[in-house]
Parts: C-alpha cells; sequence; structure tokens
C-alpha cells in the first residue's frame, strides 16, 4: 500500500465513526494534542493480541471526529514509535502521515501478532497486569485465565494426560477398553505385538504411573498406575465421579434469546444434564436435541429434520475433544443451547496453535489442544455405531459439507481467547413453546 491507500482507508473508517458516533472494535482514535496517550500501550497490546486493528492520532471524539487544533503529526509519530518499544514482544506497526481535512493526522496499521509470540504486553506491567484485548469499542485487561491460554500456545498442554489420583483401573469401562484395545491392535499390529493391554494401555496415556514418592516426582516400576483424564473421558465408567461439571448442559429456550428467560423470568423449556466418558455423552445429547426438536415441531419431517443428526454429533464432539481441560476450565461444561431458529454449541478455550478460524476450512488443520484424547477417541466406540473420531481432524469441513450438501444454511463459528462456539441454523423457525409443542411452559429433563 502507498500512502494514498493508507489515506483512503483512514477517511473511510472517520467516515463510519461519524456515521456511528463512536469508536470501533477495529479502530481507536486518540486526540494527542500536546502529548501521547497514557493508554496507548493498552491499545496496541490489545489490537496485537486479537485481530489486529488501526489507530488515528490527531482526532477528537467528543467534537465530532474532527482534526484536533495544534496537533504535531511528526513528534506525535515519534512519540507512538517510542510506545510500540515499551510492549513485549515489540510491536512493528506500520506508521504514517496522513492529510484529513486541511491537517495532517497520524495512522498506524497494528497486525495481529502470531499465536506463540502472544500475549503482547506492556513490559513494565508483566504479562499478566499489562495485556490487554479489545472489547467494543475499548480495551480490557486480559483475565488470568486468557493470559494462561495464551502462554499455552507456545508449548504443547499436557492436561489430558494428568494422572487422576484416587482413579484405579476399576474406573474403566471393561467393554471400551477392550474396544480400544482391540482396534489399536488392528490398526498398528507391528507397533503392539507381543505388547501386554496394560503396557499398551500406558504407552497411549490412557493411565500413567503415579509415584506414590511425589517429592521425587520420579516414575518407579513399583509406582501405582492409575487412569489420566483422557482415559477416563475417552473409556471411563463415570469420569464425573472425580470431575463433576466435565458434563454437556442443555438447555431449550422458549424463543430467539436468552433474555426471554434471564431478564423477563420465563422458564426454559427443557434442559438436561449428560453425564458419563465422551462416547455415551455424545449419544445421549445428540438423541435428547433430536426428540426436543421433534417435539418443537408440529410439522417434524423425519427424512428433513430441522437439524441433521450427523451435524450434531460432529460439532458436540469436537466441543469435547477439543475444549479446554486445564485446572482453570474443569468447573466449566459444554453448553448446549437450543432456540427457535438455531442451536449453538459452546466450549471453554479457543482455537488452539495455528488453527484459525479460516484454517478450519482447509484439509489440515494444524495444531489440537490435548492430542492424547483425540488419539485414543479415534478408536473408541460409540454406543450405537461408528468411531468418535472418523477423520484426522477435519470435523468443521464435515459439517460444512453435511449441510452443503442438504443445502441448508452454513454454520457460524465465534471464536474468542477463552471460548469456542457453533451455531447450526434450524432449517425452520418454529419456536419451541409454540402450538403443537406439549409441556411448552414447564421445565423438564
Amino acid at each position: 500500500m502507498d500512502n494514498d491507500d493508507y489515506t483512503a482507508k483512514m477517511t473511510e473508517l472517520i467516515r463510519l465513526m461519524r456515521a456511528i458516533g463512536n469508536d470501533t472494535q477495529q479502530c481507536e482514535v486518540k486526540e494527542c494534542a500536546h502529548k501521547i496517550s497514557t493508554t496507548i500501550t493498552d491499545t496496541l497490546s490489545a489490537f496485537s493480541n486479537g485481530n489486529g486493528g488501526y489507530i488515528i492520532l490527531g482526532l477528537s471524539e467528543k467534537n465530532g471526529f474532527t482534526p484536533v487544533d495544534g496537533f504535531n503529526a511528526r513528534s506525535m509519530q515519534e512519540a507512538l514509535s517510542q510506545a510500540c518499544e515499551k510492549l513485549t514482544p515489540v510491536v512493528r506497526p506500520v506508521i504514517v502521515t496522513c492529510p484529513f481535512e486541511g491537517a495532517n493526522l497520524v495512522f498506524a496499521v497494528i497486525d495481529e501478532m502470531l499465536p506463540r509470540e502472544k500475549p503482547c504486553y506492556f513490559t513494565a506491567a508483566g504479562p499478566y497486569n499489562g495485556s490487554y484485548i479489545r472489547t467494543g469499542d475499548g480495551d480490557r485487561r486480559m483475565t488470568a485465565y486468557e493470559v494462561d491460554r495464551l502462554l499455552e500456545e507456545q508449548r504443547q498442554p499436557e492436561h489430558d494426560i494428568a494422572v487422576v489420583e484416587g482413579a484405579t483401573a476399576t474406573d474403566l469401562s471393561p467393554a471400551l477398553v477392550q474396544a480400544l484395545l482391540v482396534n489399536e491392535r488392528a490398526r498398528h499390529g507391528h507397533v503392539f505385538e507381543g505388547m501386554s493391554d496394560e503396557e499398551m494401555l500406558l504407552n497411549l496415556r490412557a493411565v500413567g504411573r503415579l509415584c506414590s514418592d511425589t517429592a521425587s516426582g520420579s516414575e518407579t516400576d513399583d509406582a501405582v498406575i492409575r487412569p489420566t483424564l483422557a482415559g477416563l473421558l475417552a473409556l471411563g465408567r463415570y469420569p464425573q465421579k472425580f470431575y463433576p461439571r466435565l458434563t454437556i448442559s442443555a438447555a431449550m429456550f422458549p424463543g430467539i434469546s436468552r433474555d426471554e428467560v434471564f431478564s423477563t423470568g420465563r422458564e426454559l423449556v427443557r434442559a438436561a444434564v449428560f453425564v458419563g466418558p465422551i462416547p455415551t455423552m455424545v449419544c445421549d445429547a445428540v438423541e435428547t436435541l433430536m426428540d426436543w426438536s421433534r417435539s418443537a415441531s408440529p410439522a417434524f419431517d423425519m427424512a428433513r429434520p430441522p437439524y441433521p443428526q450427523a451435524v450434531l454429533r460432529e460439532a458436540i464432539s469436537n466441543a469435547l475433544i477439543h475444549r479446554d481441560y486445564s485446572p482453570d476450565a474443569v468447573g466449566t461444561p459444554v453448553h448446549v443451547d437450543m432456540f427457535a431458529d438455531r442451536i449453538e454449541i459452546t466450549n471453554p478455550g479457543g482455537l488452539f496453535g495455528a488453527v484459525t478460524k479460516r484454517t478450519l476450512k482447509q484439509p489440515a488443520s494444524g495444531s489440537t489442544r490435548n492430542p492424547f484424547l483425540f488419539s485414543l477417541l479415534r478408536s473408541v466406540p460409540y454406543p450405537s455405531d461408528g468411531m468418535v473420531l472418523q477423520d484426522n481432524g477435519t470435523g468443521y469441513r464435515r459439517i460444512e459439507a453435511l449441510l452443503r450438501n442438504e443445502q441448508r444454511p452454513p454454520a457460524r463459528i465465534d471464536n474468542s481467547i477463552d471460548s469456542f462456539r457453533v451455531t447450526v441454523p434450524a432449517l425452520s423457525s418454529n419456536p419451541p413453546g409454540s402450538s403443537g409443542m406439549p409441556g411448552s411452559s414447564r421445565l423438564s429433563a
């Protein structure tokens, strides 16, 4: 881009802000009449940690986004460059001087940093006090949870192979364990030939050795073998014995907004909590959602229901497989909310590593937050039919293809540092609670 292109972009942004009357998620305006704003490092951090953005110096928001009298573009451009040096990693924006309505303004373009470089923070405050994210038209200090999630991008998390103290082999389902071992031996015969069941489970990280000498932390042959978190979630009888909130929490709302319940006092149409290992939770949740859809739609067509069963299964299993299992998040369930016009499936923890909303649509979608859980579920069956993972991590592409092949509206993706949501639109919009749906005003499970 040359200077004319930057001027055109800046002018376009100013026109938008004049029309709506405030800054935007994408652009921040600072007057900086005599000195650089004290919050400029907050904005530099926020754009770097988010999706990038623009800063315009020398423009007055309170005076209708008009140029500031006496603004010295040259000195403020230098001051902005110096402010960029106060962050870790150092921010390297494009900074140009652009003419606007008879004055010169400073226009900066801040790119989003790579995942491995985040969080970007004000060095003097440190990562937990100096990291910001853009929210609406302002900059918000990131929570410790959000900072931790960004720091995890710099290494591979191992929360899924944490050994669960107190759990034993009897907490694993013999049927699921057997299915795993049979499928893995069939798939990798040369690798597991002559290996005992216990050795296989150790190598697959479904179980681990819990050393009785916690002070040394070393693994010994006589250490107690206990299930890992991944082992419990993939193969457990009842993982919620140890993690009571690692569930699916489902709710059916009476309209198209949560406000119809939370603000007006109306009741949920239905609610349910699903427990058990991941294969069981997914099957039970999908079956229940299909039943709710059937009850909510008087003209329910078995051949073309409001939601394809395969899409719901894929979206919910992805939420459970790729969610955040850090100690900060194990108290948060996966939420499945049904509205009159859509189903929202939300899990704690945003996209991980090199995976972005754009690369989700590519054949190889990159990093996996829970690689051992992911690997186990490739060889674990659903109670009904099929494996939990039928491909190599292309779940979202499968969702897209299924919806496209049935000529349905596409799913919507919303991603943030602390959560990920897939919204599946309904084929029709018959509100739960409308005529023809029994029990529309009473909560039931």
